[in-house]
């Protein structure tokens, strides 16, 4: 019996090695999340389900938190392109997740699928927590006269997965 037992065992891990490997080579579930609103879409994010992506309807944003709490994101819509009203919101936003922010800054504009992103990166204290985060602010044409948004920002200590991931939903 003991060559049908070790038969058995090998068997066994064989398939188990199957499945993790499967369920490695899989993609983590992901969400897709529209701003401003699912019917009137200007544009849509995919965001890991272990994010817990929420939409509020009432302000017409995205919001989610990587498991842990190693990052943060936030979308919306900027009902103007208009220079003032951008530098509002980012100024607001910026203020409401940071204690203090760290006077060096840098901003880059980058090519998305053809689309013009210009992505401003700093850091700061976080508000909640205390620690030293970094953020990035993507802003792009959103259609008509109105800008998406996304704001993120996460540890700087945060686990390779939470940085692929938030380098996978705003590049």
């Amino acid at each position: 019996t003991q060559p049908k037992q070790k038969m058995k065992t090998m068997k066994f891990t064989q398939v188990a090695f199957f499945a993790a490997a499967v369920a490695f080579a899989l993609p983590a579930r992901a969400d897709t999340m529209s701003v401003p609103t699912k019917e009137a879409a200007a544009y849509t994010l995919e965001i890991p389900s272990n994010w817990k992506p929420k939409a509020n309807v009432e302000d017409e944003s995205v919001e989610a938190t990587a498991p842990g709490d190693h990052a943060y994101l936030s979308a919306w819509i900027a009902k103007s392109s208009d220079q003032k009203t951008i530098a509002s919101d980012m100024e607001t936003t910026l203020k409401d997740a940071l204690k203090s922010i760290d006077k060096e800054n840098s901003q880059q504009t980058i090519d998305v699928n053809g689309l013009q992103v210009v992505v401003v990166k700093g850091s700061g204290v976080d508000k909640r927590a205390g620690n030293k985060v970094q953020y990035r602010v993507a802003i792009f044409p959103a259609g008509g006269d109105k800008v998406g948004i996304v704001y993120s920002d996460y540890d700087n200590d945060a686990p390779d997965d939470t940085m692929k991931a938030l380098q996978g939903i705003i590049g």
